[in-house]
């Protein structure tokens, strides 16, 4: 997989927005947070992505087991430190769904997908992240 970047561009005067691929993405604050609230906030987004990846892992893991799963659902919560600086203290996933044609692989392929999801690797690892002019 090759490496991945984006370039967001200024919308108004608090919100930035890019491509990914074929989809476009706006980031922003809500009004009370001093924002226009053209898009999600950041964090929201990475709270989202780590359910999406755990999500597409899931599916590919259940594709290639022939498990049929319909109706899943997965719910990502993020608790958010009291001090500073803030960031996301803990992350939680549960996951279900209304029919699974293996429910006894159910628990595997949730197994699987957080093992094999890069972005939760990611976060569960740390890196090191670099900000510098341009």
């Amino acid at each position: 997989m090759p490496d991945l970047s984006i370039i967001l561009n200024q919308q108004g005067d608090t919100a930035v927005s890019g491509e990914l691929g074929d989809h476009s993405i706006t980031i922003d604050r809500p009004v009370e947070k001093g924002g226009g609230n053209l898009g999600a906030m950041g964090g929201q987004y990475l709270v989202a992505s780590l359910g999406g990846c755990f999500s597409s892992t899931f599916f590919a893991a259940a594709r290639s087991r022939g498990v049929i799963v319909k109706g899943f659902k997965v719910e990502v919560s993020a608790g958010i430190s009291e001090e500073l600086p803030k960031r996301f203290d803990k992350i939680s996933i549960r996951a279900g769904y209304e029919s699974c044609s293996s429910p006894e692989e159910f628990a595997k392929l949730l197994e699987i997908a957080e093992k094999g999801c890069i972005a939760l690797n990611t976060v569960k690892a740390g890196l090191p992240i670099t900000v510098e002019a341009s």
